[in-house]
Parts: C-alpha cells; sequence; structure tokens
C-alpha cells in the first residue's frame, strides 16, 4: 500500500501561516493587541516600539486582565471570550472575535504576556517562543495587560525579508495606533519609539476634539445627518486640501476602522464636479448603524466590513454629505440622476451664510433598495429584537462650523464692488476692496462662469450651439464610436452636434457657443472620457464633471492678456456665477488680505 500524500499539518507550522493572513507586519500585531486591550474595558493603552516594531513592541492596558485559566487559554486557536455561538456572530460588537491574534502573534516572535484580573492578588507571566511555551510562573504586577513581542518573525526570514525601513513600519504603527485613537475617543493613547514619547491623545469627551488632536487639518466641517437606523458623523475638508489617493481619508463603521473602496468613492462623489477622479478629501468619517446590518466577518485582520445593502448604505451616505458640503463649501449642487432623465427641477440656492441651521430634507430612496431586514431578522437568536426602521426614510442632515476662522472663502463678497488695480504674472487680478485686497485666479474665477453658465443651459435642455465653419473629423475607438451612437440624444444636449463617420471616426459639426474658443476636439475627448469612466453606478455625475473639464478648457487661462474691461466684465459676471469661491474643480477662485492684516505685516500696527 502507498504511502499517504495528505497530512495534517503540525500545529506550529499551520499558526505560522495563519499569522501571514493576520500579521503582515508590526502594524498589524499593534492593531491586534491595542483591539484586545479596548475589548477588555481599558482606559488607557500605551504602546511603545523599538525598531520599527520589529525589535520590539509591547502593549499595556489597565483593563480587567485575566486569570491563570484565561491566560493559558487565550494563546490557544480559537479560543476567545468575545463569542459564544453562531448567532452572536451576526451582530459583533467588539473588536476582536476570531480567536487568531495572540497565538498566531506568539508563533512568529518571542512572546511574553504578563496579566492580572482585577479579583487576584497576583498576575501571571507567560513566555512563548515560536509558538512554544517556555515559561509560566506568578508574577507582580497592577491589574490589566502587558503583553511583550520580541524579534518579529525571527523564525519566518521569508516574512521578516519583505518589511520596509524602520521609519516606515513606525508610520504604520503609528497610524494604527491613531485609527485606535479615533474608535474611542473616551481612552488615553500614547506611543513611545525607541525610548521617546511621540504621541500622547487624552481622553477626548467627543468625536470632534479626538479629530482636532489626530488630525493636522485646521479647517473642516462637521456634517451630520441620518437615514433610517444609519447615521454619518463626518469631518471632512475643504476640496483644495483633496489628494491624490485615499491616504488622509478615515473610514469608521460602528467605531472600526475599515476599508471601503465603494464608500471611499462615494466620499468623493459627494463633492461634486470639485473633485478630479482619483483626488480624496481629507478627514474621518464615522458610519454608524445597527451591528445586525453589518457583516464584519469578511476580512482575516477584520479592516473590511460587508453591508446587508451595499447599494442603500451609500446611497445614504452621499446624500447626507452631498447635502452638507453643497452648504459648507459653496459647492455646486451634485445629482447621480443619469443622463437621459427629465431636468431637475430648480432648486434654491443653499444659504451662504448660516452654516447652522437644519438643511431640507431629501427624497426618499426607492423601496427596492431599503436593507433586507426580513431576511436579517429570521434567525432565532434575534426573534425578539425590536424591528429597525428603513435606510429608505428621508435624510435629517446638518453641518456645523468646526473651525476659529470661518471654513468658507469669501464667495458672498460682491464682485462688483471691486474696483480692477492690475493683471499681475498674466495669471492674476488684484482688485482693491473696501476691507482689504482681492488677488483672483482668472482662469478658476472664469472657470466658475463658464461652467455655471454651461450648467444653467444643460438643465434647461437648451444649451446653444455654434456651427464650425468645416466639420472636424475625429479618430475614435470602436467602443467611443458605440458609445456616440448610443447617447446621441444626451451629447446634443451639451451642445455637441457629433456624427458617426465611418467604422473609426466621427465628424464634429457644431460646439457649445460658451466654449467656441475651446478645440473641438478636446471637448468631444473631454466629454468621452468622462462618460466611458463612468459606467455603471458612477455613470450619474458624468454631466457635471464632463461640463467642469469642458468649461476648464474653454475659458480664459493664465497667460492671457485682460484689458480693464475685460476684468471688469469677469468680476460683474462672478456675481451671477453660482459658489464663485471655487472653480468646479476644487481650487480657490480668490486669495484674500484684509487691510488690518496688511498693516501688521508692514509694521503700522
Amino acid at each position: 500500500m502507498s504511502r499517504p500524500r495528505v497530512a495534517v499539518l503540525p500545529p506550529e507550522l499551520a499558526s505560522q501561516i495563519a499569522a501571514g493572513e493576520v500579521v503582515e507586519r508590526p502594524s498589524s500585531a499593534v492593531k491586534e493587541l491595542i483591539e484586545n486591550a479596548l475589548d477588555a474595558e481599558a482606559t488607557r493603552v500605551d504602546v511603545e516600539i523599538e525598531g520599527g516594531g520589529i525589535t520590539r513592541l509591547c502593549v499595556s492596558d489597565d483593563g480587567v486582565g485575566m486569570d491563570e485559566a484565561d491566560a493559558r487559554l487565550c494563546v490557544e486557536r480559537h479560543a476567545t471570550s468575545k463569542l459564544k455561538s453562531f448567532a452572536e456572530l451576526t451582530h459583533v460588537a467588539t473588536f476582536g472575535f476570531r480567536g487568531e491574534a495572540l497565538p498566531t502573534i506568539a508563533s512568529v516572535s518571542r512572546f511574553s504576556l504578563r496579566t492580572r484580573a482585577r479579583e487576584t492578588d497576583v498576575g501571571l507571566l507567560l513566555q512563548i517562543e515560536g509558538g512554544k511555551h517556555v515559561l509560566a510562573e506568578p508574577a507582580g504586577m497592577a491589574t490589566g495587560t502587558q503583553i511583550d513581542v520580541r524579534d518579529l518573525f525571527y523564525n519566518v526570514p521569508a516574512r521578516r525579508k519583505f518589511l520596509r525601513s524602520t521609519g516606515t513600519e513606525s508610520g504604520h504603527v503609528t497610524e494604527a495606533v491613531e485609527q485606535a485613537a479615533l474608535a474611542r475617543p473616551d481612552i488615553t493613547f500614547t506611543l513611545t519609539r525607541d525610548g521617546r514619547k511621540v504621541r500622547e491623545l487624552l481622553r477626548a469627551s467627543q468625536r470632534a476634539e479626538r479629530v482636532r488632536q489626530v488630525s493636522e487639518l485646521e479647517e473642516v466641517a462637521t456634517c451630520e445627518g441620518e437615514r433610517g437606523p444609519l447615521r454619518v458623523e463626518a469631518y471632512l475638508s475643504r476640496p483644495e486640501q483633496a489628494r491624490a489617493g485615499a491616504g488622509g481619508l478615515s473610514i469608521l463603521v460602528n467605531g472600526r476602522p475599515v476599508r471601503d473602496r465603494a464608500i471611499l468613492v462615494t466620499i468623493a462623489q459627494a463633492y461634486g464636479s470639485v473633485l478630479e477622479r482619483g483626488r480624496y478629501p481629507r478627514g474621518v468619517v464615522y458610519i454608524d448603524l445597527a451591528p445586525e446590518l453589518v457583516d464584519v466577518n469578511v476580512h482575516p485582520q477584520k479592516a473590511e466590513v460587508r453591508f446587508a445593502d451595499p447599494r442603500a448604505a451609500s446611497d445614504a451616505v452621499y446624500q447626507i454629505l452631498s447635502k452638507a458640503l453643497v452648504s459648507a463649501f459653496s459647492l455646486p449642487p451634485v445629482s447621480r440622476a443619469a443622463w437621459g432623465r427629465s431636468a431637475p427641477q430648480k432648486t434654491p440656492d443653499p444659504p451662504i451664510v448660516a452654516l447652522k441651521e437644519d438643511l431640507p430634507q431629501r427624497p426618499a430612496l426607492r423601496a427596492d433598495r431599503e436593507l433586507p431586514l426580513a431576511l436579517l431578522m429570521t434567525h432565532a437568536a434575534r426573534a425578539a429584537a425590536e424591528p429597525l426602521p428603513s435606510i429608505a426614510e428621508p435624510v435629517v442632515s446638518t453641518v456645523r462650523e468646526h473651525t476659529a476662522a470661518p471654513i468658507r472663502p469669501r464667495a458672498e463678497v460682491p464682485w462688483v464692488s471691486l474696483r480692477f488695480i492690475a493683471q499681475l504674472r498674466m495669471t492674476y487680478l488684484l482688485c482693491e476692496g473696501e476691507d482689504g485686497i482681492y488677488l483672483l485666479d482668472q482662469h478658476a474665477a472664469a472657470e466658475r462662469v463658464t461652467f455655471t453658465r454651461l450648467l444653467r443651459e444643460y438643465e434647461a435642455r437648451s444649451v446653444p450651439s455654434q456651427a464650425l465653419l468645416f466639420p472636424q473629423v475625429v479618430d475614435v475607438t470602436a467602443a467611443e464610436l458605440e458609445l456616440v451612437e448610443e447617447r446621441q440624444k444626451e451629447i446634443a444636449e451639451v451642445g455637441l452636434d457629433v456624427r458617426a463617420r465611418g467604422a473609426t471616426s466621427l465628424s464634429i459639426h457644431a460646439v457649445p457657443r460658451l466654449l467656441s474658443r475651446a478645440s473641438p476636439e478636446r471637448l468631444l475627448r473631454d466629454l468621452l472620457t468622462e462618460v466611458s469612466r463612468s459606467g455603471g453606478r458612477g455613470f450619474s455625475d458624468a454631466v457635471d464633471l464632463a461640463l467642469a473639464t469642458m468649461a476648464c478648457h474653454g475659458s480664459i487661462r493664465a497667460g492671457d492678456g485682460l484689458s480693464a474691461n475685460e476684468a471688469k466684465a469677469l468680476l460683474v459676471a462672478l456675481d451671477d456665477a453660482d459658489f464663485a469661491g471655487h472653480c468646479p474643480h476644487g481650487r480657490p477662485v480668490v486669495t484674500f488680505l484684509s487691510y488690518a492684516e496688511l498693516e501688521r505685516k508692514v509694521g503700522r500696527r
């Protein structure tokens, strides 16, 4: 009989393999240990690292601690105090629940655990190397737990060689501590790096206070709103402070820091056309809803969650944030209405000055977007649970000022009252007002004016076109040709007369009159690029984004000379533009210097 080829892995090897999923780097271990401390009712968590956490990392807390029996069990695989039955998995309220963190960390390091329960007089010291117990003895200590991890991945060189520099790993640890601090403002966190304390985040009474402690942003808007069981509390930056990539944006679902691509995109979409694709605001967004409506058992590191109805959750976040951000940052109104629907009714502009008043309610989501509560509530363990309201309920949304200085650009100034002085570097318009000096970016100002006019004409389905003397032929892909043929009517409503000419070419016969200074081919490619990118659910914002890009290419540019009359005409036009504080891509139109500040700078005060 042949020798069996299938064998059960030794426990030590299985733990090391599992460690690759749970603990990728020192910050992963720090995150898991901090979460254990939070679940243990700690009021203070101290983190120490040496060599980026590779040489040593230590997490101490003043929580409830463990007695000897629990301490010995906690380093066994799949041993946990946070989950007793399958029914509890559907509404997990703790950070940890898998019972994997401690044994996997212990299997790839020189691990020691000191702990003492509140009801005991003496603690316990456990030492483990590479998953093998080497010491267990009584230890004197205060109530709580201290876990010391040395030489991480010393026995897994393949994993260790993929770690980055000490500085990079230290940065990831700092981020893990800050994310935990954002999740639990009521707890004090400290971080000591190579013997020097680099973070001390004292307990805060509110999330806003914690965001101020952690964030480097000086100006943010606080946006709050509810839709049924889902509540959003967000602290977001101005659009011009956006970054390429979402590194500066944190999302916490029920207090758990997570990565969710769909929600990140939704937050960026809430800014409308002022954010280009691929750019994200900075800040923190808290999403709170019933645990039954979120599945946290998705990712080994618990870094992802799955909503019971992701579309309804995303739409709720979008409507809450977009309504608040329009008012907070003087943004153009945003919409997810797809092309081909009837033109939306003109709604009054959001208030320019009053930030603290309640915003009007948004229309409810369609009934088919409600969370499938019936499916979630079928389990016997939740038979007695109270029914939750649907996310399809109307949004209640507010926005508050969260800075000492006004968060809004000086978009409320009567531009026509300014006196034009000079054009600087063929780019900036220097103007004088009653309260100070205004420096306008001529391209941003012209782009805002053009975009506002073009958007109004499009909403009224009355964009005037200007015929070209000679049609311009443009080579396109088969997909672009198909798109033009499919959206012929909608493209015409933008003011472009485009016709198929062959298998891979189009001819442009007319362009929007407002954009007659731009290249016809450039305008068509702007439109095709945005519509092609959007696809699916993102397609609803294609019109605004396309019009914004087209307005950019069809407006006065930096380097164009302007006469005094032309500059004055631009100021007059700004008075009629919506939300003149920013161009459609988020750059500020104007920089203001008050006379009082000028006098301080020159020593007259």
